[in-house]
């Protein structure tokens, strides 16, 4: 009592109220940020083959270290899986496929050892709509019908199954480079926006490869053409040329009598001027059929194969473009 009531002990007690009042109610310090451990080296990038290699080294721009798994001069469907790829493929830091059973027998590396690390993946082709995927061959009929194509893996059992090769179609392709914008960001926060410069310049680019391709073909609207094998319907689709006819239903496979009977008459009845041939198929089949029929072949690439550079996949689509406005007009 003697404290409380002695002046100088009423001070001290209001002091020590005040200070306590305002310890309680001042904002506490936020703890320090916890800061990622910063890369020693670049990222570490695996693709499966040259489209997917040109738009993520195109969004890369050096940032990280992008490899293919295939040769320049291997397609998907020749690929054999070796010992060597296998160490390639674990000391990945993030792997881009296609997906739609293109790398069917990736899969089955990646799933057969359950105890391996397990490598992020990430299919481009992911969230595009499955009403807008073709999964039937042209009907070889004379009536127009609109290009559509079955898948045609390894395993020659999937009928019905997603064509994969929507990397022709341009607008496709700025799908996936969104895709695999996100997966570098993911993978590497740290280049974030040197990704999203990088990824904003190509997509522009690939809009302005998508609009030469339909001014130059707006005049060839409906033509009737035929392809050495099922690759081209999402392209056909996109620039309205109407795909008809196959050579070979399954790549590797000689057709029929049958199936060359009816293909044949649907290159008559529906007037076709040229049979495309394809740069990693050995043409002299089509080359027969179309002198049989009188009418050239030229030769248009799938870009499954060739140079692993940022703008091979543009070179490649513009080649093609070349191409059709030679033999077309």
């Amino acid at each position: 009592m003697q404290f409380i009531c002695n002046p100088r002990g009423w001070v001290l007690l209001r002091f020590l109220a005040g200070w306590w009042w305002l310890s309680a109610t001042m904002p506490q310090a936020a703890e320090p940020a916890r800061l990622e451990t910063p890369r020693t080296r670049p990222l570490r990038v695996l693709t499966t083959i040259s489209p997917i290699y040109s738009w993520t080294a195109a969004v890369a721009g050096g940032r990280a270290t992008v490899e293919n798994l295939l040769p320049a001069d291997t397609g998907p469907h020749d690929f054999q899986f070796r010992p060597r790829d296998l160490k390639r493929l674990e000391s990945a830091d993030l792997l881009l496929m296609n997906g739609l059973a293109l790398e069917h027998w990736l899969q089955r590396t990646l799933e057969a050892d359950a105890t391996r690390r397990a490598i992020p993946r990430v299919e481009v082709s992911a969230g595009w709509p499955p009403s807008a995927l073709i999964r039937d061959l042209p009907t070889l009929s004379a009536s127009p019908q609109t290009a559509a194509a079955r898948t045609h893996d390894d395993d020659r059992n999937h009928d019905g199954a997603p064509n994969p090769h929507l990397w022709l179609d341009p607008v496709f392709a700025r799908h996936a480079v969104t895709n695999i914008l996100h997966a570098l960001e993911t993978a590497d926060p740290a280049n974030a926006a040197a990704y999203r410069t990088n990824a904003t310049a190509y997509l522009e680019r690939l809009t302005q490869l998508d609009n030469a391709l339909r001014d130059s073909t707006r005049d060839w609207s409906g033509r009737p053409v035929v392809t050495f094998h099922d690759a081209f319907p999402y392209f056909c689709r996109r620039y309205s040329l109407d795909l008809v006819g196959v050579v070979e239903e399954i790549p590797g496979n000689s057709p029929s009598p049958r199936h060359l009977a009816a293909l044949m008459k649907v290159i008559r009845d529906r007037k076709v001027r040229v049979i495309f041939t394809e740069t990693q198929f050995n043409p002299r089949l089509a080359r027969q059929l179309a002198a049989d029929l009188s009418i050239p072949v030229a030769e248009l690439e799938v870009l499954e194969t060739g140079p692993l550079t940022p703008t091979a996949y543009e070179d490649g689509m513009r080649r093609n473009l070349e191409i059709l406005r030679k033999v077309l007009r």
